[in-house]
């Protein structure tokens, strides 16, 4: 457990302490802003359009985090930091968890950091409560992390060091509608991805007082973990036979 959390630290660290990644936040918050100024383009629907809005940037805010895993152990490899690292008492799979810990870790407080900025910009913009659903709908886009960084470990030691980050991006993507696949006999079954369980833009722009419902927070979470558990040991698999120089 030391070696997995100090491999996470010192990922965590690195990128909380990078000064762009703050500039970007920033950005973020400006245009989750912006949208107050919408009022007469959007016939009024400035509001919806604002909580929409976040949403959708604080998703992309994560999945960016999470791609960034997949450059960062195929280089290790490839500039043999991770061999070094693997000679002292650290094995492969404390290895890949440590790193998946510190991007999750990391998502998290970004996230976290665009869900509470947007909060004080909604709370300022419209001086109204913030609605529970709406509450409920970032957390689940900061619950939809943990499944997303399995699928992206599984690719960093799966896949070619070039084509890692676009495929995790279009396996990400095809995740979020496999939903579509449902009435299709034999392709879904619930054994491939499905992020969309963790998609709730719709609900908290038109649910106004209803909320989502605590027990499927916790079975979607739940689903996430066991997900990312299972992506993490097909990892770990496949990464105790890489050659490693």
């Amino acid at each position: 457990m030391n070696e997995i959390m100090a491999i996470a630290s010192s990922t965590w660290r690195r990128i909380l302490r990078m000064r762009v990644v703050y500039f970007l936040i920033l950005c973020v918050l400006v245009l989750i802003g912006s949208a107050v100024n919408y009022d007469v383009l959007s016939l009024d629907q400035h509001k919806p359009l604002m909580i929409d809005v976040s949403l959708v940037l604080n998703t992309i805010a994560a999945v960016l985090v999470v791609i960034s895993m997949t450059f960062e152990i195929p280089k290790e490899l490839r500039e043999g930091v991770a061999s070094t690292l693997l000679a002292k008492p650290l094995g492969r799979t404390q290895y890949i968890v440590g790193k998946m810990v510190g991007t999750i870790i990391t998502a998290f407080v970004i996230s976290g950091i665009i869900m509470l900025g947007f909060f004080f910009i909604f709370k300022l913009a419209f001086n109204e409560q913030i609605a529970i659903a709406m509450f409920q709908a970032h957390l689940m886009v900061i619950g939809s992390i943990i499944p997303m960084s399995g699928l992206a470990v599984l690719f960093s030691v799966m896949l070619p060091e070039m084509i890692t980050p676009i495929a995790t991006a279009i396996a990400i993507w095809f995740a979020y509608s496999t939903y579509k696949l449902h009435g299709l006999v034999g392709l879904y079954g619930g054994i491939l991805p499905d992020l969309n369980l963790f998609n709730f833009k719709s609900y908290a722009v038109y649910a106004g007082s209803l909320n989502i419902d605590w027990q499927y927070i916790a079975l979607a979470s739940g689903w996430g973990v066991i997900f990312c558990i299972f992506s993490t040991s097909l990892a770990s698999l496949i990464f105790s036979y890489k050659d490693i120089k």
